[in-house]
């Protein structure tokens, strides 16, 4: 969904859940990047090795910032080469890119330094924030979860009561995702990540199911203009009720986490177990990074080649199919490559 959704104008957009609701895959991401951090590295920081974890987690960190830097770089190129081969430099003027036109040096200087994010490439920066302050999290769940969930809820609510954010420079504003509000939906995955690791799992209660399914429709009402019939419905809510994505408005994570409750115990999901794309998908979760970053990548040229062009349905389904099968491609041929790897007798054992 991300790679469909960082390509505009592309014929698939309306096939993901953004068009039914008011959170999209942003939220997933954050939530699930929360669950993660709990499963990969939970069994050492919440047991009786913190610090071989907060190590592993501080690897990880140094990872997230070469992809990070090393993509942003890649999308200039990308968008410059765009902007030359269809002669046109109105690409090179959106989403923070003109600042390597007017200021090329503090670009680099802005770009590697984190304060300055390219659009659609601003979401792996607060990911490495979140590592950074997952020990904290982490140290605070070895008391008790609900405090550190707690202290997260706090941090939410005082970032909306005073508008704190992560300044950019040398543009003057904040961070796209404002990891002050954000946290709090990362903190709330690995509140559901320790639950899952204790063998718990979440409760099913038919109340809450209803009302997070009354939820769901009432979103779906909203967003679609109850359904082509009320157009002005979705700007006449905005105007009354915070629907920020870059603050993460309450009615966002309302959603989302209703919509997580509902596929969970929907049965959806042991449904897809069964289905063929089961596999393919727990290949490309696997390879998570990779495929995030070739993703990012892909949607770069899609926004070259789509936005600066005429395209029909032909033409998004050959982009948009082509690089989900690359995608795919990719992490099936690193999951090979690691089993090759981890299959490979060490000169240790070989001796």
């Amino acid at each position: 969904m991300i790679f469909i959704n960082h390509v505009p104008g592309n014929g698939f957009e309306i096939m993901t859940h953004r068009h039914v609701g008011f959170s999209d895959s942003a939220e997933a991401f954050v939530f699930l990047a929360g669950v993660s951090v709990v499963l990969a590295y939970g069994g050492r920081c919440l047991g009786g090795e913190p610090w071989g974890g907060f190590r592993a987690i501080m690897s990880r960190v140094v990872t997230l910032y070469g992809v990070q830097i090393a993509m942003s770089f890649a999308a200039i190129v990308i968008f410059a080469l765009g902007a030359l081969v269809f002669d046109d430099n109105t690409i090179m003027h959106e989403h923070g890119r003109d600042l390597f036109l007017s200021n090329p040096m503090r670009a680099v200087v802005a770009v590697t330094g984190l304060s300055h994010q390219l659009g659609y490439f601003n979401i792996l920066p607060i990911y490495i924030v979140f590592l950074l302050w997952a020990p904290v999290l982490l140290l605070l769940a070895r008391l008790d979860s609900r405090l550190m969930l707690g202290l997260s809820a706090l941090i939410y609510l005082l970032a909306h009561e005073y508008g704190w954010n992560f300044p950019t420079w040398p543009v003057a504003g904040g961070w796209f995702f404002n990891p002050f509000a954000w946290q709090f939906l990362f903190a709330a995955g690995m509140f559901i990540g320790i639950s899952l690791r204790a063998g718990e799992g979440i409760g099913f209660d038919r109340r809450l199911f209803a009302v997070c399914v009354a939820i769901l429709i009432a979103s779906a009402f909203v967003v679609t203009k109850a359904f082509g019939f009320l157009p002005a419905l979705p700007a006449q809510l905005n105007s009354v009720v915070d629907m920020s994505k870059t603050h993460l408005a309450p009615i966002r994570m309302i959603h989302f986490l209703a919509l997580a409750y509902v596929l969970y115990h929907s049965g959806l999901t042991l449904m897809a177990k069964r289905g063929s794309l089961f596999a393919p998908l727990c290949v490309i979760g696997r390879q998570s990074l990779p495929v995030f970053a070739a993703g990012s990548i892909l949607s770069a040229i899609g926004q070259v080649v789509i936005g600066m062009r005429t395209t029909g349905f032909v033409d998004d389904l050959l982009f948009i199919g082509g690089g989900l099968i690359l995608l795919y491609a990719i992490a099936l041929y690193l999951s090979d490559r690691g089993k090759v790897t981890a299959d490979r007798p060490s000169t240790t054992k070989m001796a």
